[in-house]
């Protein structure tokens, strides 16, 4: 557990599930610090994607944010810090990956995940329902910043840039422009070897295209 000074306010934060081992552990970063340096100019619905514990819900708590994630323990995490800091945790509306987005939000922020394929769901998810006038702005550390995400952006979205580092984490801006895309999947298909059944999995599942030894077992383990 330890404080963060966020958006001007002070927080106290804590990684969840809390663990004695990992107490000193800070449960943000300079990506966070650096996305609320830009939306103090924004008005109006905000979409906040991959807080991992919630430190900036707790910060734009006040906007009424919807927090998108994959990972159901980011939402408890989430929900958790809000209310050690006496938030309620109803100003923050909570959905998954999956879900049909809001439209034409204001501002869009978005913790770049480690995984390409999420974040490749998710910005055609966005595309959708962001606007020319939506602020796009994704953080990461700058080591995780690559060619690879940023073509991503620019194939999905449009014009994207990206900031000078500051304390090792990067922004990346990207405007709405609606470029020509192809169709993709919503989900990786493939046939599970001795078996006559087609395996649909998610992005961000493990081992999205091919069956892990443990999920290989399973089918083996049920009689149909």
């Amino acid at each position: 557990m330890s404080q963060a000074e966020l958006n001007g306010e002070l927080f106290t934060l804590e990684r969840f599930p809390p663990n004695a081992e990992e107490e000193a552990l800070q449960a943000w970063e300079a990506a966070d610090e650096y996305l609320l340096q830009q939306v103090n100019d924004v008005d109006g619905l905000t979409l906040i994607f991959n807080d991992g514990f919630g430190a900036l819900a707790c910060a734009l708590a006040e906007r009424n944010p919807v927090s998108i994630n994959d990972s159901f323990i980011s939402e408890l995490a989430t929900r958790h810090n809000l209310r050690m800091n006496g938030i309620d945790e109803e100003s923050v509306r909570f959905q998954d990956s999956l879900s049909p987005l809001p439209a034409a939000p204001a501002l869009v922020l978005i913790k770049v995940p480690k995984q390409l394929a999420l974040l490749e769901q998710q910005l055609r998810a966005l595309r959708e329902v962001v606007t020319p006038e939506t602020r796009i702005i994704a953080a990461a550390k700058a080591r995780d910043v690559h060619n690879s995400t940023l073509a991503l952006f620019e194939k999905i979205l449009g014009t994207t840039t990206t900031s000078l580092a500051w304390k090792k984490a990067r922004l990346i801006h990207c405007v709405f422009t609606a470029p020509e895309l192809a169709d993709a999947p919503q989900t990786y298909s493939w046939k599970l070897d001795g078996t006559p059944w087609t395996i649909h999995n998610h992005a961000n599942v493990f081992c999205p295209q091919r069956a892990g030894y443990r999920r290989a077992f399973l089918p083996a383990a049920f009689t149909v």
